[in-house]
C-alpha cells in the first residue's frame, strides 16, 4: 500500500485533490472521463494529516533507526 500526501485546493464552491495519471491509467480512464465515487469508501481512505510535535518526530526517528539496524543485522545473517 502506498500512501501519498495530497494538497486540497478550492475551486469555486468545491474542493479538489489531484490524482496521478498512472492511477487513472490503471483503471483505464482518461482525464476527461467521468468517474463514480463511493462516498463511504472515500471517507475510509481520506485521513487528515496531523502536525507532529517534537516528541513524536524524535520517537519516529528512533524507531526508524531501530528498524534500519534490524534490517542490516538480518541481511548480514542471511548472507552468512
Amino acid at each position: 500500500m502506498t500512501i501519498r500526501k495530497k494538497k486540497l485546493r478550492e475551486i469555486r464552491h468545491s474542493v479538489v485533490a489531484t490524482l496521478r495519471r498512472e492511477l487513472l491509467e490503471s483503471i483505464r480512464t482518461k482525464k476527461t472521463d467521468t468517474v463514480l465515487v463511493n462516498k463511504d469508501k472515500l471517507k475510509e481512505i481520506l485521513v487528515k494529516k496531523e502536525e507532529k510535535d517534537e516528541h513524536q518526530k524524535r520517537l519516529e526517528m528512533v524507531m526508524a533507526k531501530s528498524v534500519q539496524k534490524h534490517d542490516e543485522l538480518y541481511k548480514s545473517l542471511v548472507t552468512k
